[in-house]
């Protein structure tokens, strides 16, 4: 009897804290799923917000450089600290602490929610921007001068270019190769020289300005020379080396006149 009465009260009192533990379990579920949906939330404004602002950056950048159909994508990466946060009751405040200036490899927006309890959060950005942009249609080697069959357009991902990109063919025409450029490779300005205009030994036309008087006379190019490049000329009436400018195919314009 005495052990039928303790059964009966275990058993109670078994139900009983299973009821307990059950109602602590829910009660723990419940913490935990609130806990997560606000992480979750607070996570979301972040997200949302720096999407927001790294894709007006990059469409400003467009507008800035012109770019021709271009596409964008944003990877943010958010600190696993934005997790802990609390959702805020405000619109986020985010700021590019670039300045001006804006990597398009990889870049830092700070988000900030302006609450008395609020948080700052940096997220950082890694946009893959596809532009249609100057590549070469095939292998070109040194010394090759650029010809509009050496070139074609293909849309590539630029970001990690460091701005090292052409868009137009005309810009890069009649430019001389500086080292080889593989098939298919984008065409930056700084593989490309301007072409040679003066060479070492040719006879050229050397024009002299002063006080709105212009004389011409012939001289020896000392070096080879391209556009905007100074060298130095040899003079064949006087034989003086003077400093001049090279302006065109086989000519230079001193930078003195001559007898000065």
């Amino acid at each position: 009897m005495i052990h039928s009465i303790f059964s009966v009260q275990c058993r109670l009192s078994m139900k009983g804290l299973f009821r307990l533990s059950g109602l602590s379990f829910l009660l723990l579920a419940f913490t935990a799923f609130s806990a997560t949906a606000s992480a979750q939330n607070a996570r979301k404004q972040i997200y949302v917000a720096a999407q927001l602002h790294a894709a007006s950056i990059i469409r400003n950048e467009a507008e800035r450089r012109q770019w021709p159909d271009y596409q964008a994508k944003m990877n943010l990466f958010i600190p696993s600290e934005a997790s802990q946060l609390p959702p805020c009751g405000k619109s986020l405040s985010v700021s590019f602490p670039g300045g001006d200036k804006i990597d398009l490899n990889r870049f830092r927006l700070d988000v900030r929610c302006d609450e008395p309890q609020g948080w700052d959060m940096a997220v950082t950005v890694k946009p893959d921007i596809y532009l249609p942009i100057v590549v070469a249609q095939r292998s070109l080697e040194r010394g090759q001068v650029l010809s509009p069959s050496d070139v074609t357009i293909k849309k590539l991902n630029i970001s990690s270019t460091r701005g090292n990109y052409v868009t137009q063919p005309d810009e890069v025409m009649g430019l001389t190769v500086k080292r080889r450029i593989r098939e298919l490779q984008p065409i930056a300005l700084t593989q490309l020289d301007s072409p040679v205009l003066v060479e070492r030994g040719q006879r050229v036309m050397m024009i002299a300005e002063q006080g709105g008087v212009q004389a011409q006379t012939v001289g020896e190019a000392m070096k080879k020379g391209r556009k905007g490049e100074m060298i130095k000329v040899k003079n064949e009436s006087s034989e003086r080396i003077v400093s001049a400018i090279v302006t065109d195919s086989g000519t230079v314009r001193m930078v003195y006149a001559s007898g000065q």
